[in-house]
């Protein structure tokens, strides 16, 4: 689940172009012309504009998994909080059950005995006057969190074409996407960002850089 923070830039083309139109020596008082020039910038791949514009989220209900993830998009002076396993009582956490494991009525079953003995095992811990902090160490990768996320969109349509290829990780794959449809609804501006440019990395380049890749486009010829 994305929550979009309403520090979010709701209007970024204006900003782009106003920003833009500074170095230019022109005027930013004409929203029409902020937006051309904006998209003239983007278009032309000058990504340092892309750098104004700040997108502050929450995540919630993705796996520690994801977390980890999550973190090796550092590039663009990002930051983020998460969920504190040493402060909050996990005993009764929620996870994250794969499609893979879901659809099977055997490994449900497993899987979910598995989960239910952890937080029973969590909670006799914590009953015996482990802290909360060391009881934590037990949980699995799929104990689902919550991050308070803050980026530019220069990082952030880097993570697109990276997240939103058929080869990334699933849950990753599926959060960007409801990440795309919730930005896409602030603003046209917004769609038009999103229309064009949170897209996976083949779309833009025309091929897939990727040794092993996909096959829905034919690799780079060398």
């Amino acid at each position: 689940m994305i929550e979009i923070l309403d520090t979010t830039d709701k209007f970024p083309l204006q900003k782009i172009g106003k920003m833009a139109g500074v170095c230019w020596g022109s005027k930013t008082d004409d929203i029409e012309k902020n937006i051309k020039r904006a998209k003239e910038c983007i278009k032309s791949g000058h990504g340092r504009v892309l750098e104004f514009v700040d997108v502050e989220w929450v995540l919630s209900g993705i796996s520690c998994r994801l977390g980890r993830e999550w973190y090796t998009h550092i590039g663009g002076s990002p930051t983020r909080l998460q969920e504190s396993t040493r402060y909050i009582n996990f005993s009764n956490f929620d996870y994250i059950m794969p499609e893979s494991i879901k659809k099977n009525s055997k490994l449900n079953i497993i899987y979910t005995d598995l989960m239910n003995k952890i937080k029973n095992t969590y909670e006799e811990f914590k009953k015996e006057g482990v802290p909360v902090e060391d009881c934590g160490m037990m949980l699995p990768l799929a104990t689902t969190t919550k991050i308070v996320d803050k980026r530019n969109l220069r990082n952030l349509i880097e993570m697109f074409h990276q997240r939103l290829c058929s080869r990334a990780y699933w849950e990753y794959r599926n959060l960007m996407y409801e990440l795309k449809e919730k930005l896409s609804a602030l603003s046209d501006e917004w769609k038009w960002i999103a229309d064009n440019y949170f897209v996976p990395k083949c779309e833009i380049l025309g091929y897939c850089p990727e040794i092993k890749n996909c096959g829905r486009k034919n690799g780079k010829v060398v």
